[in-house]
C-alpha cells in the first residue's frame, strides 16, 4: 500500500472521509500523491425517494442561473460500465445513466460516478457491490462517438437506450428540468468537457419551445443533431445484443 492509496493492478483507490459531492481541488490532491489519472471513478451510492433497485452511473455538474460548473465528463468510461454492469446480470436493478447533477464541479480529470441505488438494502446487497466493483474494474473505455444529450426524465431513459444499442458514448447529459438553464455558454462548455461531436434530443419529451431553441443553439455551433434511427444506422452495435433491456 502506497501512502494514501491502495494499488491494484492499473487502478488506484483512495477511501476518504469527505463527501464526494464536495469535493474541490481534486486534481490537484491526485497530484499530491503522485497520481495523473486519465479517468476518476467515484464508487457512490445513490439515493431516491422511490426506492428504486438501482445500478448506473453520471457525470457531475451543477446549473444555476442559467450558468453551468461542470467536471470533466469520461463518457466512454461511463458507456463502459453500463455494459459491464449488464453483463452482471443482478436480479431486481434497472441499469441507466442519469442526467448530469452535483459535485464536484472542477475536476478537470474526466470523471463519472458509478453507484448502487436506491436505500440501505440495495447499499449492503453484496451481489450488487461486487457487481459494481468488477464493472470498474473492467473499464475498457475504447474510442466512440460522443453524444450531448438533451431531454428525458433524470434517468435518461432514451439517451441509455442508444448506449446499449449502437456504438456511442454520452458526455454531459440534461434532462427535461434543467432545460430552462441551458444556453449557449452551458452548451459549449459541455461540449469542451464531453469531447462531443454530435447531439441527441429526445424530442418527444420537450416543449417545443424549448425544442427549438436548443435546435437553435446546436446549429449556432455547428453541432450535428441526429436522430435514433440515424444514430442506430450510422453506428451500429455489432458486438452484443443488449435489446431485452430495452
Amino acid at each position: 500500500m502506497q501512502e494514501g492509496y491502495r494499488s491494484f493492478d492499473r487502478w488506484r483507490l483512495i477511501v476518504h472521509d469527505g463527501k464526494q459531492t464536495g469535493l474541490s481541488g481534486l486534481d490537484d490532491r491526485l497530484a499530491d500523491l503522485g497520481l495523473h489519472p486519465e479517468m476518476v471513478v467515484f464508487a457512490s451510492r445513490h439515493e431516491a425517494k422511490a426506492g428504486l433497485p438501482w445500478l448506473g452511473g453520471h457525470f457531475t455538474g451543477i446549473l444555476e442561473d442559467k450558468r453551468a460548473r461542470l467536471s470533466a465528463a469520461a463518457p466512454c468510461g461511463l458507456v463502459s460500465f453500463l455494459h459491464n454492469i449488464a453483463d452482471q446480470a443482478v436480479p431486481g436493478y434497472a441499469i441507466s445513466a442519469e442526467a448530469t447533477h452535483h459535485g464536484p464541479v472542477d475536476l478537470k480529470t474526466p470523471c463519472f460516478f458509478a453507484e448502487i441505488g436506491s436505500t440501505l438494502k440495495e447499499w449492503q446487497n453484496r451481489q450488487a457491490g461486487e457487481a459494481v466493483a468488477r464493472a470498474i474494474l473492467a473499464l475498457d473505455a475504447k474510442e466512440l462517438p460522443v453524444f450531448l444529450g438533451f431531454g428525458g426524465g433524470h434517468y435518461v431513459a432514451r439517451q441509455t437506450d442508444l448506449m446499449f444499442k449502437a456504438s456511442v458514448a454520452f458526455g454531459h447529459l440534461f434532462s427535461n428540468y434543467q432545460m430552462a438553464g441551458v444556453n449557449r455558454d452551458v452548451v459549449e462548455d459541455a461540449r469542451s468537457k464531453s469531447k462531443a461531436v454530435y447531439a441527441y434530443l429526445d424530442k418527444k419529451s420537450l416543449r417545443s419551445e424549448e425544442k427549438k431553441r436548443i435546435v437553435g443553439i446546436l446549429e449556432e455551433l455547428d453541432l450535428p443533431v441526429l436522430r435514433s434511427r440515424e444514430i442506430r444506422a450510422k453506428f451500429p452495435l455489432a458486438e452484443k445484443d443488449y435489446s431485452s433491456l430495452a
